[in-house]
């Protein structure tokens, strides 16, 4: 998997202004503003598949799910 390293200011834009390609399907993501019930954050999305990547997912993915996760896929399973 191709790893990005995005770095994130205050003012909720890219501290780099660039084009980011879809790990997934190749295609164009775009800096986003994502809103939910009691949060907000900024991200990339992609207009093709919808993948969505923020600082938050990056370092989830560096890290590796942790023990809970595995033992609640354990259980779903069983």
């Amino acid at each position: 998997m191709k790893s990005y390293t995005l770095q994130f200011n205050k003012g909720g834009r890219s501290s780099q202004e660039f084009h980011m390609k879809c790990h997934r399907c190749g295609s164009i993501m775009v800096y986003e503003s994502f809103y939910g019930l009691n949060e907000q954050f900024s991200g990339w999305r992609c207009v093709l598949c919808g993948e969505i990547i923020d600082q938050v997912i990056l370092e989830n993915r560096q890290t590796g799910p942790g023990r809970k996760a595995r033992e609640r896929r354990r259980e779903s399973h069983h």
